[in-house]
């Protein structure tokens, strides 16, 4: 049975009111989610927020959010923490890690700022080595030696699209004894991810972007062989199980949870992730990656275009244009209705092709570029 575009479209307004192709920043809210949100809120302002059932509801959110966050990485609940984004995922690992001063930590040079920034205040802070290798294999095996403590890198680089073999690095950092973070922030909700069958030792999820979920939602993946490894970065008031037995430790990734997350938010990513899980096993995947290839075919035939080719291509597509600013060149078309974001540093203009775009969307942005 071929996948319902028209009906993931009529739950997605935003999708319809432009050629919706920047889901690597945020992803389209599925009326699921919104009415979700709306609903929380109104039962909030009408009823209060305090008392036996509304805790009751917090918890119950938090369980049924990790439950989906499992769901996607093919994963246990006890291996999820919740996060408000990558970021927090990253932060996590990096600062609950025993890193200290001459420890080296192996990344890439097209990393987001979510990673980076994390890494560099560590290199302030505690004297950790921070190499950062161009994004290719053999490289970035070479790069890693006795000193290596973590590599760290994008399953899907947000600069232009590539899909790291993430399986091969994760080889190479464990014959080391390092461990392996990935964020999977360009990945997760995009492409097809099992962060257990690809070695890695902890995974970062984005809610808000090719899951379509509210902002200040997100998951860390914890093998948990890697557990033990990590201190809790937050203590805070659920970061260890009370109850009438008293207070003890979680002997699961829950204990690395991130400190408060809106009710509001959990209620939108709960609803989301089932959604988006309904999209994708109808055949959604599928569909983006087929529409990703004919972006890129279509893009090469530009004269004034050219296509940042990569050597494993995801539903990200970034491309340039000949003797213009990718900034401008963004702002011009969001003005015809198109979607989609410059990447600072590089000059290039980036599409993040979901399972919501039409040929119509493509003929748009092709369209605009060609004129």
């Amino acid at each position: 049975m071929p996948f319902d575009l028209d009906g993931a479209r009529r739950e997605l307004p935003a999708a319809r009111a432009a050629a919706y192709l920047n889901a690597g920043t945020f992803g389209p809210l599925p009326r699921v989610a919104a009415e979700a949100m709306h609903a929380h809120v109104e039962a909030s302002f009408e009823r209060g927020r305090i008392g036996h059932a509304g805790l009751e509801r917090w918890l119950s959110l938090m369980d049924e959010a990790r439950a989906g966050f499992a769901r996607v990485l093919h994963a246990s609940v006890d291996e999820v923490a919740l996060m408000h984004c990558t970021t927090d995922g990253c932060d996590a690992v990096v600062w609950g890690l025993p890193l200290q001063a001459g420890d080296e930590i192996v990344t890439t040079t097209h990393e987001h700022p979510g990673l980076t920034a994390p890494l560099e205040e560590l290199a302030r802070v505690r004297g950790v080595v921070v190499k950062a290798i161009e994004p290719k294999l053999a490289p970035l095996v070479a790069a890693i030696g006795p000193r290596t403590r973590l590599v760290a890198a994008s399953h899907v680089l947000w600069t232009q699209g590539d899909v790291l073999p993430i399986a091969e690095l994760a080889a190479a950092a464990h014959r080391e004894g390092a461990l392996v973070l990935v964020d999977g922030a360009q990945s997760v909700g995009a492409i097809e991810v099992d962060p257990g069958a690809l070695g890695a030792d902890f995974y970062t999820v984005s809610g808000q972007k090719w899951l379509g979920g509210p902002s200040g939602t997100g998951a860390l993946w914890v093998r948990p062989s890697a557990l033990a490894r990590l201190g809790t970065p937050w203590p805070w008031y659920l970061s260890k199980a009370r109850g009438p037995a008293g207070v003890h430790e979680w002997p699961n990734a829950r204990r690395l949870d991130t400190t408060t997350i809106g009710m509001t938010s959990l209620a939108g990513a709960v609803a989301s992730l089932g959604w988006h899980a309904r999209q994708m096993e109808s055949g959604g995947r599928a569909h983006a990656a087929s529409l990703a290839d004919r972006l890129r075919a279509r893009l090469r035939a530009l004269p004034s275009v050219r296509l940042v080719e990569v050597e494993r291509p995801s539903q990200l597509v970034s491309f340039t244009v000949e003797g213009e600013a990718a900034a401008a060149v963004a702002r011009r078309l969001e003005e015809r209705g198109v979607l989609v974001r410059s990447i600072p540093g590089f000059e290039w203009l980036r599409a993040s092709v979901g399972f919501w775009n039409d040929e119509a969307d493509l003929e748009r942005l092709v369209g605009a570029l060609r004129s």
